[in-house]
């Protein structure tokens, strides 16, 4: 507790202390204002005019008639290189433009207001610490307004193709320097730079002809964007042929500065009456008054007024509320140094504005083109504009630009670049096909919500491109619908996008809706009234089919060996039971001599049950005999143990006989005899004119089918026919039936033969078709559009390979499986009734043969 109060108190103490440092700076009823006057002597002789004496005068005859309320300490200094102390409120300078920048970097470091007259073509100081004036000629404005145009990032531009009238190239040198000047320490960035000049001299057809050799260059792609600025007195020669070459596409930027003195009449709808929506166009308009003098003593008393008024004004304001409150209220209230100096800026820049009549008066204006869908904000048509104007274009001052203020905007240069349509509405026609478009309608018949995969592409571009919009239901706007009206028990699974709405057509064609935001086959793009996007999904065509039989299983257990190991296998037994006999036969020790394996059929018989593992009654004694078998059991080990794994694999992996997986194949299986495909689907279009000739042959035998009857799922099941159409619909398909049937009875083919593209719509003359792409290609590449895809379109989870490996995981032991194991029993049983047989009938014989032996020698 004790440390929480002595930090609290610390931190109010610390508080007072900066506070007090911070307005040490003395009230103008208790001390005067300070302001420096400095003018560098070497620029004074540069102008050959001893300016530091007539600003003296000026300044000194503005304080006595002006500043009735308090006074105003002046200081003069002729050396730009001197340090100003923080008792100075203001200085102002007069001095070139390296010597002006060292000079605010000093007097910001003491919280020194800088008013700063300097040369042109100059980088504008900060406007909210600074007020600089460029001593700017008539005719002379361009290189200083390009200057604070990068300083002040009206134009963000890198590159930039300038178009110049040939004089004007002569006569300014300084314009291109001013495009492609670089400054780090001013935040000036350099902008490359094509030059193109236009000879005067040309007239007519050969003057476009040269504007045109001159623009080829950068008639690239629209999604390649260029930036043109154009100084010319033949800017509507130069707008209609760019109009001609189609290089007002969204991507463009133009800027044009007209250089007519009087622009009163000028009329930026006439200008660009023959443009299409979607242009990037702006104008720079000379608004400066015929009576505006070049002159710097007029600027210096200008100045000297603005800052003695400015002045005036605080103090009168400080003395009408000193009077009323307690010197210790005034102390806690009374203005800081930073206030003061913001006050008095704003002051000045608000008198030079309304009263400048020197070099300070220079004003152009801009104004911007509003294009962006307006042909289909709200879909309203315009009134009050004649019908050979545009329509569809709006123009805004979006600011002014003087040698005082540099540029000042409410709005950026070229609005929808970065803000793209502006948040207008705009009119999308859809309608209900699942699962591309999924809406949902209240007892109006009005969409209240929507869903699907094209649904979400519209949501996800309504914020990149920053537009909200209106759907509007094709299948309501007409009664006489082309779409075939299907029962619902009747009705086929999946969904197919080949069929458009006639209406839908119609409507894109009259350019009365943005965007069409329906799924839509791509199907010769050159001859449709619309314009396709780029791709939103890939389908696949596949075709279904019987799946195949599991391969019997009576033969398991001599499936992990081939025959080539059985009889391999077999000679191994009959070779090595031989060897064990010899060498126990010729044993040179008799007592080393086994009698087990003194016959070959006792050497086979412990052969044959070390390899069922069951050993034996007797071990060899002699070292080969035990070489033998010790080596015939490691045999043993390597056989029984590959065996038995394989055997367990056989057991748990089922194996089917060959089925249909490759298109190639399906005229190699003759027991289809029918063939299915859906009505109207592009894989029917493709093969009327493909050269592949599986295609054609298979389109001849197909029968075409609107309806699960004609659909004959049964028959596929059978095993009698097969059916080509989306994989995923065939997929849905196989699921569907596997929930009923819980079995698998379909085979999907392994090959994917034909790709069916899916785009959107949008009308044929619509500039915004590359910009839709580009936000289309964003949304392919960061993966949402497979993610909407994997949400709303039918899957395989119970079918696919998770599925199978469930089933095995799962998998018992049946009948089938084990059918082997019992008809070995039986061979094995069989067998042994048979040798039974054999070893009766030898024994019979043995008997008969010893009865005669008997009776031959008693008859002897």
């Amino acid at each position: 507790m004790k440390f929480g109060i002595f930090a609290g108190c610390y931190l109010v103490c610390v508080t007072l202390s900066l506070a007090q440092e911070y307005n040490d700076y003395s009230s103008f009823i208790s001390a005067n204002a300070t302001l420096a006057v400095v003018v560098d002597q070497d620029y004074m002789q540069q102008q050959n005019v001893n300016i530091l004496s007539h600003f003296q005068k000026i300044l000194s005859d503005t304080i006595r008639e002006n500043l009735k309320n308090g006074g105003l300490n002046v200081k003069y200094f002729s050396w730009s290189g001197i340090r100003l102390k923080k008792d100075f409120l203001a200085a102002m300078t007069v001095m070139d433009c390296e010597n002006t920048m060292k000079f605010f970097k000093s007097t910001r470091a003491n919280s020194v207001l800088l008013i700063a007259i300097t040369d042109a073509d100059c980088p504008r100081l900060p406007l909210d610490q600074a007020l600089m004036i460029p001593l700017v000629g008539r005719g002379e404005e361009f290189p200083q307004m390009i200057l604070d145009a990068k300083v002040q990032n009206i134009l963000p531009w890198k590159t930039a193709v300038v178009i110049m009238d040939e004089n004007l190239v002569n006569e300014n040198t300084k314009l291109v320097e001013s495009v492609v000047h670089e400054s780090t320490k001013n935040n000036v960035v350099p902008i490359s730079l094509y030059l193109y000049s236009i000879n005067e001299r040309l007239r007519s057809q050969r003057k476009r002809q040269a504007i045109r050799e001159a623009l080829l260059p950068f008639q690239r792609h629209p999604r390649e964007s260029n930036q043109f600025i154009v100084f010319s007195k033949f800017y509507e020669d130069i707008i209609e042929t760019a109009d001609n070459m189609d290089m007002y596409h969204v991507n463009n930027q133009w800027l044009f500065f007209v250089l007519e003195e009087n622009t009163e009449n000028f009329d930026a709808m006439a200008v660009t009456q023959n443009l299409a929506e979607g242009a990037n166009i702006a104008f720079v308009l000379n608004e400066t008054l015929p009576s505006c003098e070049t002159s710097l003593n007029c600027t210096l008393q200008e100045i000297s007024m603005a800052f003695v008024l400015s002045i005036s004004k605080l103090i009168a304001e400080e003395q009408s509320i000193y009077g009323e409150i307690s010197d210790e209220e005034w102390e806690a209230l009374r203005y800081t140094k930073k206030e003061k100096q913001d006050d008095i800026l704003q002051t000045m820049k608000e008198y030079l504005k309304n009263h400048s009549r020197c070099s300070t008066c220079s004003k152009w204006r801009l104004t911007t083109a509003l294009s962006w869908g307006k042909s289909q904000e709200h879909n309203k048509p315009r009134r009050g504009l004649s019908e050979n104007r545009n329509k569809y274009f709006e123009f805004v001052n979006i600011g002014y630009w003087t040698s005082v203020l540099g540029f000042v905007t409410h709005e950026l240069a070229f609005p929808h670049v970065k803000h793209n349509f502006r948040n207008i509405t705009l009119d999308i026609i859809t309608m209900h096909r699942p699962p591309w478009q999924i809406l949902k309608k209240d007892q109006r018949g009005e969409i209240i919500q929507h869903s699907g995969i094209v649904m979400e592409i519209l949501k996800e571009l309504s914020r990149m491109l920053n537009f909200s919009y209106i759907l509007h239901d094709a299948s309501s706007l007409d009664a006489n619908e082309d779409m075939v009206n299907l029962n619902d028990t009747d009705q086929l699974l999946g969904s197919l996008t080949y069929i458009i709405p006639y209406q839908v057509a119609e409507m894109l064609q009259a350019n009365k809706f943005f965007i069409a935001a329906l799924a839509a086959t791509v199907d010769d793009p050159d001859k449709k009234p619309f314009n396709y996007t780029i791709p939103i999904s890939i389908q696949k065509y596949s075709f279904i089919s019987r799946r195949p039989d599991e391969v019997s299983r009576i033969y398991l257990f001599t499936a992990p060996f081939t025959l080539e190991t059985w009889a391999s296998l077999v000679g191994v037994i009959v070779i090595t039971s031989p060897v064990l006999f010899i060498i126990n036969r010729f044993v040179p020790v008799e007592h080393l001599k086994v009698k087990g394996f003194a016959t070959i059929k006792n050497c086979f018989w412990y052969i044959y049950g070390a390899l069922l593992q069951q050993g034996g009654m007797y071990l060899p004694q002699a070292d080969s005999g035990r070489l033998v078998i010790g080596f015939w059991w490691i045999v043993v080990i390597v056989i029984v143990t590959t065996y038995c794994g394989n055997l367990v694999a056989f057991l748990t992996f089922p194996k089917f006989q060959p089925g249909l997986d490759y298109f190639f194949q399906l005229y190699n299986h003759k027991e289809y005899e029918q063939f299915g495909l859906r009505n109207g689907t592009y894989f029917e279009k493709y093969a009327a004119t493909s050269t592949r000739n599986e295609f054609t042959k298979y389109l001849e035998k197909a029968t075409i089918y609107n309806n699960l009857r004609e659909e004959n799922i049964e028959a596929v099941k059978r095993g009698e026919r097969v059916n080509i159409d989306w994989r995923i619909n065939l997929q849905l398909i196989i699921q569907k039936h596997f929930e009923k049937d819980k079995e698998f009875k379909f085979a999907l083919g392994k090959e994917n033969f034909l790709d069916e593209q899916i785009s959107m719509l949008m009308p044929s003359n619509s500039p915004y078709l590359i910009l839709l792409n580009e936000q289309i290609t964003r949304l392919n590449q960061m993966g949402f559009i497979e993610r909407w895809h994997q949400t709303n379109l039918p899957s395989m989870d119970k079918c696919n390979g998770r599925g199978v490996m469930r089933q095995i995981t799962n998998h018992k032991v049946n009948l089938d499986d084990m059918q082997g194991c019992f008809l070995v029993l039986l061979l094995g049983s069989l067998g042994a009734l048979f040798v039974m047989l054999l070893e009766f009938l030898h024994r019979r014989w043995q008997l008969k043969y010893a009865d005669k032996t008997k009776q031959t020698i008693f008859s002897n």
